[in-house]
């Protein structure tokens, strides 16, 4: 009788004694092996000897193992995962042996035929403990290198968090440790923003493309909706910033419900949300398994107080980041009320588009019943520079004063009044005493625009136009300046030029009457008198026409210009008057210039009219932070306590020390003399 009929018989005698071996079997387990079935349900245990058995004797009858390793790969992750050890299957396996042959001890008469089926028997058992220990082995090194993996996981994420000072950095690594969860992963990381309380990416790994990566850079989430649903139940909303990113949206509804791509809260410590992370795989048709949720559920809670702190480090970095664009814009228009409304228009256009990282801004302006472009900066810019504000899409948000977010400018937008180039926009209007003045329009923001932006360019859009009434007021300043000049040269001319050349007239006449009467050497005297007078005019004129417009202070700078007039001075008044320079001379700006050598004129008008000074000096220092200019006389001096407002020209000195920013000092002492001191910063 050869093997295979030997095993057949094996089988009869099992089939026969099935009941009472899944009965002895079961008892045995209990006794050897407690810790895996003393508290495992009898009916339980009962059913998975008896489903041994029926595969057992069925490898017998076909003379082949794989029935057996059937049922072994059906039942062996169970019992790994429930801790039973490769020596524990391997004792289970020589129990079942023992209580087969019994089986057959009690169905076969003894004789050699039985001695032979247990021999087959043994040989089988050869057999079923080699490709059991095999499959086994190879299930449990798995499970161990999955554990390591796991481990290895784990550790690289507490590194992310451990490792780097950078929070944008951290978040980077995190999101490549759980993309790395699963075949060509990928993993974007949205943070929940205290004020929106919408959920924007801050870090993402793992995209097939740039453009892909851009696309979901793009998209939002948002705890209101139920478009979408996380691991643990949580419902939300989704939406998109551009129409790229819409086309991406559209399809996470249908790749999270076929589990190609799955939502992940990122909780606080105090089990609120924080964040989510949205993660999936670039392979086709590809579905996240049961155990690599519970991966990546256990790294994100093992980092998940870590992740907070980096993105409220991150969400503060960024306020500072916004804080300090509007603080540097701010000084920037508001300290320079002298600012024209060009330079004010340029600055606000390029500000505008650092502060979002936009590539274009324009600034739009009401001008009767249309919008007038003034100023852009960057690409795309208008094709028309007007607007009717009655016919126009920028018209209706003027009209209706408030921000608007332009998701599509080529579908929303119309033809005419709008780039081939423009993609999204954000258009907030310029508000000054609660009116609507114009529109400051930012283009195309990579990602698009969302209300974080929106509320930052509202924010700096105040500022804005703060700043351009401040231009306006300081330009309209500027004309009654002038007036009040051309007011100051004609009493300059009354007082001084018209009366000199009426007193000509009066001698001329004079003269003329002496000569007719024959009084030649009083007529000779009332005729030098008439020339001392009018070359006096002539000074006065030549004075006054220096003030006005002096050509050295255009063409030599504002040394030069001081050189000349103090040369002047030297000649008319016999004062000795000198300059000095230190550092390297460079021109500052020109109302600075201005403004400098209008303050020396008043203080060597002072020096020669009032001091009774015989020397004057004026230094000039130039230094990389500012620029000091030092007048100096020996004269009289004065109490400043008690001399009357607006002596001696001081108070013109004061106004236009504060005019340009200058720190003032003035010292004087009766007998000694006085020294003025003016210190502008380098920006001036």
């Amino acid at each position: 009788m050869n093997n295979k009929q030997l095993l057949q018989k094996a089988a009869a005698a099992i089939r026969a004694e099935h009941d009472v071996c899944v009965e002895e079997l079961a008892s045995l387990l209990r006794k050897h092996q407690p810790q895996h079935y003393a508290d495992e349900k009898p009916f339980k245990t009962a059913q998975h000897l008896s489903s041994f058995f029926t595969h057992l004797t069925k490898s017998m009858d076909e003379h082949s193992l794989e029935p057996l390793s059937i049922f072994f790969a059906s039942t062996a992750q169970k019992k790994i995962s429930r801790g039973i050890q490769l020596s524990d299957m391997l004792e289970g396996l020589m129990l079942g042996k023992y209580c087969i042959s019994q089986a057959i001890l009690r169905h076969t008469p003894s004789s050699e035929e039985r001695n032979n089926i247990l021999a087959a028997i043994d040989l089988l058992y050869v057999d079923l403990n080699k490709i059991t220990g095999e499959k086994y082995a190879n299930l449990l090194t798995a499970e161990r290198n999955a554990e390591h993996e796991r481990i290895k996981l784990l550790l690289e994420a507490t590194k992310a968090i451990t490792s780097f000072t950078n929070p944008q950095k951290t978040l980077e690594h995190l999101a490549q440790v759980l993309s790395e969860t699963l075949d060509q992963g990928f993993c974007i990381i949205f943070l929940q923003n205290s004020e929106t309380q919408g959920l924007a990416p801050h870090a993402s790994w793992g995209h097939s493309s740039p453009e892909y990566k851009r696309c979901f850079e793009g998209v939002r989430l948002c705890t209101s909706g139920d478009s979408i649903t996380a691991i643990g139940g949580e419902s939300f909303g989704i939406c998109a910033l551009n129409s790229e990113s819409s086309v991406i949206a559209e399809h996470i509804p249908d790749k999270i419900r076929s589990e190609h791509m799955a939502l992940f809260p990122i909780k606080s410590s105090a089990a609120s949300l924080h964040g989510i992370a949205m993660i999936g795989s670039n392979t086709p048709h590809y579905t996240i398994q049961p155990e690599q949720k519970e991966l990546i559920e256990g790294i994100l809670h093992t980092v998940s107080a870590a992740v907070e702190l980096a993105a409220s480090i991150k969400d503060k970095e960024r306020q500072l980041k916004e804080s300090e664009s509007l603080r540097r814009v701010a000084n920037l228009l508001l300290q320079h009320p002298e600012a024209k409304t060009e330079y004010v228009l340029t600055v606000i256009c390029d500000e505008a588009r650092n502060i979002v990282q936009s590539t274009g801004s324009q600034i739009l302006l009401k001008d009767g019943n249309d919008l007038k472009l003034c100023c852009g900066s960057g690409t795309p810019q208008l094709p028309v520079s007007i607007f009717p504000i009655a016919t126009t899409k920028y018209g209706e948000i003027l009209q209706k004063g408030e921000a608007a977010i332009i998701t599509d400018a080529q579908k929303e937008i119309p033809e005419a009044e709008r780039s081939i180039a423009a993609n999204t926009m954000l258009i907030v209007p310029l508000i000054q005493c609660g009116t609507a003045i114009g529109l400051l329009l930012i283009s195309n923001k990579e990602t698009g625009f969302d209300l974080i932006d929106k509320n930052i360019i509202e924010l700096f859009a105040g500022q804005a136009s703060m700043a351009l009434r401040n231009a306006t007021l300081s330009e309209q300043s500027d004309k009654l300046v002038v007036a009040e000049e051309r007011q100051r040269l004609g009493r300059e001319l009354h007082d001084s030029v018209t009366q000199a050349l009426y007193a000509v007239t009066l001698c001329a006449d004079a003269a003329n009457r002496s000569m007719s009467r024959g009084m030649q050497e009083t007529a000779a005297e009332q005729l030098h008198a008439l020339r001392e007078m009018a070359q006096q005019a002539m000074r006065d004129m030549r004075s006054l026409i220096f003030d006005l417009h002096p050509p050295e202070l255009e063409n030599e700078g504002l040394g030069g210009a001081i050189q000349s007039r103090m040369n002047s001075v030297e000649i008319r008044s016999g004062l000795n008057a000198k300059l000095y320079v230190q550092g390297e001379e460079r021109r500052l700006t020109h109302s600075t210039e201005d403004e400098l050598f209008r303050i020396a004129l008043e203080a060597l008008s002072n020096t020669t009219k009032h001091s009774r000074a015989q020397d004057v000096s004026v230094t000039l220092t130039y230094a990389p932070e500012s620029v000091t200019m030092v007048i100096t006389d020996n004269g009289n001096g004065f109490e400043i306590d008690q001399l009357p407002t607006g002596g001696m020209g001081l108070r013109n000195i004061r106004e236009r020390a504060q005019k340009i920013h200058a720190k003032l000092t003035i010292n004087s002492t009766k007998g000694v003399g006085t020294t003025i001191t003016l210190i502008v910063p380098a920006t001036r």
